[in-house]
């Protein structure tokens, strides 16, 4: 992925951060990570959480995304880590798709 640290505007939500990571991605990750399970999802969100929370800095200065995070969460929703709902939008935008045209 190229570097966002030093991107003048940080997204500002769960959407925006889903978009932009969704597009960094070749065609190839696109299909596999459409195609995980939700094992395969949980060791993806164990290696890649914390870099999608420094990154984009949740806890350090984008009240704007931690909002945003924070009003994705239900009331029965036992997942209220940002990260966790922002890889789970990414996963959800792949799978909301059938299939993925890609037009270069």
């Amino acid at each position: 992925m190229y570097e966002k640290s030093n991107m003048p505007h940080l997204p500002q939500t769960v959407d925006e951060v889903a978009d932009l990571l969704i597009s960094d991605l070749p065609p190839a990750e696109m299909t596999t990570l459409s195609k995980m399970d939700e094992n395969d999802f949980l060791r993806l969100y164990n290696s890649v959480a914390q870099y999608v929370l420094d990154e984009f800095r949740v806890w350090t200065g984008n009240d704007d995304l931690l909002e945003s995070c924070l009003d994705k969460v239900s009331g029965n929703d036992e997942a209220t880590d940002p990260a966790m709902i922002i890889l789970r939008r990414v996963w959800q935008k792949l799978n909301d798709f059938p299939e993925i045209l890609i037009i270069t």
